[in-house]
């Protein structure tokens, strides 16, 4: 921002500014100074002002901060307009039809102003900054937008239709010629001012033609408002329009302004273009500002900038910035945040505020740095090493976007969600709604990988990640869950080895099943709930065909998505040790024909409700149907293994043990046995 000297030396009284030392203080402070240029009799400094800090976007805002830098004494702008005894609320009205986009507007009206050229020393000191003077009532608005740092806008009162104001969102199909003579279309979501039948302005942003000060304007309603910084951020881009007033609602206004910079405005409207200053102000909405205090410890201070800082002095640097600190015992202060500086929030803003003010230079640099090694936490731990394991089994991380395409939406969607929640229609219209699940969003990653020749068949586009997805639940909330995908692989053995090998590096002392389980997404018949340790933890099989189809992929691939919390919390970080067996196992195959509607699952319990004695494992080997297997049967192929930790087992022992399997099957399953 252009910074006049001369205008800062009417707020720092005292011994004349020096251009340099001024531009060297804003430098230490973290105001950088890009250039000091001569105008006329006057040197103008270019300060960097960073996005936080909204306050010194004004020549109030710099020469507080060059009082405290330089320590010294900074005299506010006086502000007493000469009111008349008629009633602004009773010429015109303020309506907010949209709170939540604009807290506060404030309207004074001034009557039988006369619009004539400004006076010199107002021209100077706008073509200095480099504004072009107008006329009186505009080059007092662009004034006190860069005195005091507010945004104002003054309307010709006898433009208006009904004489009132209506803060309200723009009506699809209107429209405005903006002061630069250009027309803009406007949509649902701009915030606009109206008069009683029309858009007027842009809030925050620009003025309109036909409402704007002439040369035959008499009578002036003065705007001064708060608006919500993202609704002017979005209407400028939206309309590519840019302004010195929208630069600074984007950035945070201080709440109190609008009422003191309109009276300021009033002030200077009477002292240079004369007329009559309706008593009070017609407004909507409220300031709304409460200080807020902020404690600071004298020993986290010099703990965090590495030097010795007395209680004196730290509060002497924070009375500096205006933030009336008090002490409160030998090692606390509380400061109270005033009103404009939007940036304070915490207590490490506060040491920041001491070092800018003690000086950087105060703070010792050593040849040596401490640093505190502290090992990651179990949960950062433990998503490394899920990484770690599915890169060893040739899977590539993926972020993809939270948001799921409208040709996906539905595929997805469980049970236990009765819809999915939606973006606001003014940041996205299209695929709009999030994700449901992470799958949809790998899929196009591989479906985009396939385009570019890597083919599922040849093992490319294996891929992973960890987000989160989301869904509205039975009571209409928004339910956010953490899931890790995997995606990619031709075979589903491929990835159910893949989350196997994940499992049991996570655990290795939990058993691993899965159990048959149709799932949204996944092909009816061919997906299964993964059960980790007897708890359910996520779901694998072949994605859908049709889903496949949507998205042009050569085939359906195999996938997994897993509750990622519960990985989390189940992985075993302290190593279980457990001694080699010291008797050999012995293994028997045993293949049965049952039903072709029975499921492993009710193989694999009937097994284990036995309770054999010394047996270790019973593992899925294959499934047979063809010729040799009577119509409506299937053949299941299961391996027992048994092991005793005192002696070498006996075929007889064994074989005593399977043969209770088979009278088992025989009865329960239905089955026979084969060859």
């Amino acid at each position: 921002m252009k910074t006049s000297l001369q205008w800062l030396s009417e707020l720092l009284p005292g011994t004349a500014l020096d251009a340099n030392a001024c531009a060297d203080a804003l430098m230490r402070g973290g105001l950088p100074v890009e250039t000091i240029e001569q105008h006329g009799d006057d040197r103008v400094l270019d300060v960097e002002v960073t996005s936080n800090r909204s306050d010194c976007l004004s020549h109030v805002g710099v020469a507080r901060e060059l009082s405290a830098l330089l320590n010294r004494d900074f005299r506010d702008v006086q502000i007493e307009p000469k009111e008349s005894s008629a009633r602004a609320a009773d010429a015109t009205s303020v309506r907010i039809d949209a709170p939540q986009l604009c807290p506060h507007y404030t309207a004074r009206v001034i009557r039988n102003v006369k619009v004539a050229p400004s006076p010199d020393w107002m021209k100077r000191r706008l073509e200095a900054i480099g504004l072009r003077s107008i006329n009186n009532i505009v080059d007092v608005t662009n004034y006190v937008m860069f005195e005091l740092g507010q945004p104002l806008h003054a309307f010709d009162f006898d433009q208006l239709a009904q004489r009132k104001i209506i803060v309200r969102e723009a009506k699809a199909g209107e429209s405005i010629t903006s002061i630069d003579g250009h027309e803009r279309k406007l949509s649902p979501g701009m915030l606009v001012i109206a008069d009683g039948e029309k858009p007027v302005a842009l809030a925050g942003v620009m003025g309109g033609l036909h409402s704007e000060v002439s040369q035959g304007t008499s009578n002036v309603l003065l705007e001064s408002a708060r608006f919500d910084p993202l609704s002017v951020r979005r209407t400028a881009r939206a309309l590519a329009m840019k302004s010195d007033s929208s630069y600074r609602f984007e950035r945070g206004i201080d709440p109190t302004l609008p009422d003191r910079a309109s009276r300021r405005a009033a002030q200077l409207i009477l002292q240079t273009a004369g007329g009559e200053l309706l008593a009070g102000v017609a407004e909507a909405g409220k300031c709304d500002f409460t200080p807020k205090q902020i404690t600071l410890r004298l020993e986290r201070l010099n703990k965090l900038l590495g030097v010795a800082i007395s209680a004196d002095e730290a509060v002497d640097a924070l009375r500096r910035v205006q933030l009336a600190p008090r002490r409160d015992g030998d090692d606390r202060i509380i400061a109270t945040v005033p009103s404009w500086r939007l940036d304070l929030h915490i207590e490490a803003d506060l040491i920041e505020e001491v070092a800018r003010v003690i000086g950087y230079d105060r703070i010792p640099v050593r040849e040596q740095i401490e640093i505190e090694l502290v090992p990651p936490q179990p949960d950062a731990r433990a998503m490394e090493l899920i990484r770690r394991v599915l890169v060893g089994s040739g899977y590539f991380e993926a972020v993809t976007f939270t948001f799921v395409s409208d040709a996906l939406a539905g595929d997805f969607v469980g049970s236990e969600y009765s819809g999915l929640p939606r973006a606001d229609a003014s940041v996205r219209k299209a695929d709009a709604r999030l994700r449901p699940s992470i799958l949809p969003g790998l899929l196009e990653a591989v479906r985009r990988n396939e385009a570019n020749g890597a083919v599922i068949e040849a093992g490319g586009a294996k891929l992973f990640e960890a987000g989160s997805v989301f869904g509205v639940d039975a009571a209409g909330k928004l339910d956010e869950r953490r899931k890790l995908a995997l995606v990619g692989a031709a075979d589903v053995r491929a990835v159910r080895g893949a989350v196997e090998a994940l499992l049991s590096r996570l655990d290795a002392s939990r058993s691993i099943t899965i159990i048959p389980e149709d799932r949204a997404g996944f092909a009816k018949g061919a997906a299964g709930r993964i059960e980790w340790g007897g708890k359910a933890v996520g779901h694998l099989g072949r994605i859908d065909k049709k889903i496949a189809d949507k998205l042009s992929l050569r085939e359906s691939p195999a996938a997994a998505e897993l509750d990622l919390p519960a990985l989390i919390t189940g992985t075993q970080h302290v190593p279980q040790l457990q001694a080699l067996p010291r008797f050999p196992a012995v293994r028997r195959d045993l293949t049965l024909d049952v039903p072709d509607e029975t499921r492993y699952d009710a193989i694999d319990a009937l097994v284990h409700k036995l309770k054999l004695a010394d047996l270790e494992d019973v593992e899925y080997v294959t499934t047979y149907r063809g010729k040799q297997v009577e119509k409506g049967k299937k053949s299941v192929t299961v391996a027992l293994s048994f092991r005793s930790p005192t002696t070498t087992l006996t075929s007889e022992q064994v074989e005593s043990s399977v043969q209770k399997v088979i009278e088992s099957a025989k009865g329960a399953l239905n089955a026979t046995i084969r060859a």
